[in-house]
């Protein structure tokens, strides 16, 4: 008798687990990318399990329900057959995508990208100025300030320094780093 009591109490169990993974397996909910003159690709990590989704701008994507964290973001910018990336860098900041909820039967738009705002941060050491340039999108997230080609990185522009008369004061190139 006692078999058949722990027996059954285990089908029960298993017919209660069964029920809750359903249920909870219909909790699902949509990502959806908004990035104006480019296109973009996010990959996230999160959801149940710590899955990985990759969510581009031409789709939403089906997930389930919960909380995601940006693990890596490309944006494509076509011109004239040349495509041009700017990578955001994994660590971030990731500004208002640093943590993303997906309520269940609701599409969250991610609005990212252009237009990009140039921040500069100025330190000076003696005779030498270092100037650092900070790319943050619309969700205020933050891009490297490099650039990539099909065919590699793109050279580091030129600077030239000048008075208030138009007379040259210094010139050079950037340096990346």
């Amino acid at each position: 008798m006692k078999y058949k009591i722990g027996l059954l109490g285990l089908l029960v169990l298993a017919a209660l687990c069964i029920i809750l993974l359903l249920v909870y397996a219909r909790q699902v909910g949509c990502i959806r990318i908004e990035a104006v003159g480019c296109n973009a690709d996010l990959d996230l990590r999160g959801g149940w399990w710590n899955k990985a989704v990759s969510v581009s701008e031409s789709n939403s994507v089906e997930v389930q329900a919960g909380t995601y964290k940006p693990e890596r973001a490309v944006l494509r910018v076509e011109k004239d057959s040349n495509t041009w990336w700017a990578i955001l860098c994994r660590r971030g900041p990731w500004g208002k995508l640093a943590t993303i909820n997906v309520a269940t039967g609701q599409t969250t738009v991610l609005k990212l990208g252009p237009p990009l705002e140039i921040r500069t941060d100025v330190q000076r050491s003696g005779q030498a100025v270092s100037i650092g340039l900070s790319l943050f999108g619309r969700a205020e997230e933050h891009y490297s300030a490099q650039v990539l080609t099909p065919k590699g990185p793109l050279p580091a522009p030129k600077v030239t320094i000048v008075n208030e008369a138009g007379k040259v004061l210094a010139s050079g190139n950037v340096e990346y780093g």
